[in-house]
């Protein structure tokens, strides 16, 4: 895999082509902190129907389809930069390569969210068995990009053997920023409105990650491959959304047709600025 460094980059053009086939801190003691206050939603089961805040109504989703695909990148190479580590190098190191794009050698294009950004109505977003997990390991938070669902538990984990901040900027969820020294096992925070929550390390400027928050479960995060999988989507025909955090959001129309795989070729290209 290339791993590039940060560039500003335009806003991307995508080529999609488809084929249908068959505040307020808490203790230091990681107890779970409510980002801001939570309103009720209705619960939905399997078969029954409730509608969340946002409009999204769950259903029973019969003979759903899935987008399955690949985000690829194409342009120039940015270059790497790299920083020098003056502190904490028992555990950063003695330099730090900074990349926004990680690219595979065939061009897949790693942490993209991808998105059905005007669906109204689909499956419920299932509660986790587990939390969704932030680590801080090598002066890396690692994944660089998380998806959360409402609510849902985040364990913000340190595995270094010297202290990060855990800094979050978001916009209607409320914004942290505490220090983990690694006697704090985990911190465990959960977010009640659907955003892209940042967050970064201001002990170790070059840390940075980000949490998207989600309130359907027809979302997805790319692979080291620049492979994404989602599933079980009622058929018709929606507004796909490819985000990265370096490249920006573009859309797409899509169509998906029931108990049926549309398979996607998404390229995102580097624009002139």
């Amino acid at each position: 895999m290339a791993i590039l460094g940060r560039r500003h980059l335009g806003i991307c053009q995508v080529l999609i082509c488809s084929l249908v086939a068959c505040g307020g801190d808490a203790s230091d003691t990681g107890g779970l902190e409510q980002m801001s206050a939570v309103e009720e939603q209705p619960e939905a089961g399997d078969g029954t129907e409730g509608r969340h805040e946002s409009g999204y109504t769950t259903m029973n989703v019969k003979k759903g389809g899935t987008l399955r695909g690949v985000v690829n990148f194409s342009g120039a190479v940015p270059e790497t930069r790299t920083i020098v580590v003056t502190d904490d190098m028992n555990a950063c190191g003695r330099s730090v390569q900074i990349h926004d794009l990680e690219i595979a050698s065939h061009g897949g294009l790693a942490n993209a969210v991808v998105s059905l950004t005007d669906i109204t109505s689909g499956a419920v977003l299932e509660a986790p068995t587990s939390p969704a997990t932030l680590d801080q390991r090598g002066c890396r938070f690692t994944p660089h990009v998380v998806l959360a669902g409402v609510d849902q538990v985040v364990e913000i984990l340190n595995s270094d053997p010297v202290a990060h901040n855990v800094h979050t900027v978001a916009f209607d969820n409320r914004s942290f920023n505490r220090t983990q020294p690694p006697s704090v096992e985990k911190i465990e925070v959960s977010f009640p409105i659907a955003e892209k929550v940042r967050a970064r390390c201001d002990i170790h400027g070059w840390m940075s990650a980000w949490i998207v928050v989600v309130d359907h479960p027809y979302n997805a995060v790319t692979d080291s491959n620049g492979g994404f999988d989602i599933g079980n989507v009622p058929g018709g025909t929606y507004t796909l959304e490819i985000w990265h955090e370096t490249l920006g959001a573009t859309t797409q129309t899509v169509t998906v047709t029931a108990d049926q795989v549309t398979d996607l070729s998404i390229e995102l290209a580097q624009t002139s600025p």
